[in-house]
């Protein structure tokens, strides 16, 4: 093969590797036709320190404790994988050793008290089953993510033990140029902001208007 064929394969390249990565994008948000409205109580700025740098949002969900309900029954723990056969000895006491999950998490949207409005309500490894299962993008946001396991001391159900959200994937959104503008000024003003996002067929959320 000669220099010249090389040097035309490492200038293609790229090409074929931006074609392939936009075809990927199109496709993930070819299937979003709702939005679901953030606003600051869901979503943390970072990133905005000067009008030519980067800003980027990062998702809030409520709060250990805020919900104050279990959200997984034991069938579903179980389905995710953990193991809630117990040692007789030790059962409802101490901290439970497990590896947390990947697993499909499903947030309701919900007014309620000061914090996130984003509350975990159900989790699945199957992703096709969870989507269906929750239809509304307005009303829920289904991502993937980690659960983990640990014993949660609710009102009159001690040692209950329940799963909690870990992380989500991806939890921080890149912001365009041309909201990052608004979400300035609306900061400088100490005002109120909505911020609506779609997620596609991939699960891969993107901001689409500010305001």
């Amino acid at each position: 093969m000669t220099h010249w064929r090389l040097f035309g394969i490492a200038l293609a390249l790229p090409v074929v590797f931006t074609s392939l990565v936009l075809i990927e994008v199109l496709r993930n948000r070819s299937a979003a036709a709702e939005g679901m409205e953030l606003t600051e109580r869901e979503v943390t700025l970072s990133g905005d320190t000067g009008e030519n740098s980067g800003m980027t949002a990062r998702v809030k969900w409520a709060a250990d404790g805020e919900s104050r309900q279990a959200w997984l029954s034991r069938q579903q723990l179980e389905s995710l994988g953990f193991d809630l056969d117990e040692d007789p000895e030790t059962a409802g006491r101490g901290p439970l050793r497990q590896l947390q999950r990947r697993a499909f998490i499903a947030f309701e949207l919900r007014d309620g008290g000061p914090g996130s409005r984003l509350v975990p309500v159900d989790a699945s490894v199957d992703q096709n089953e969870i989507v269906a299962k929750y239809p509304s993008r307005r009303t829920h946001l289904v991502t993937a993510g980690l659960v983990g396991l640990r014993r949660d001391l609710l009102p009159g159900q001690p040692g209950l033990v329940d799963g909690y959200v870990v992380s989500i994937d991806p939890r921080e959104l890149h912001v365009p140029t041309e909201f990052a503008g608004r979400l300035r000024r609306s900061r400088a003003r100490a005002s109120t902001f909505t911020m609506t996002v779609r997620v596609g067929s991939r699960l891969e959320p993107w901001i689409v208007d500010v305001r």
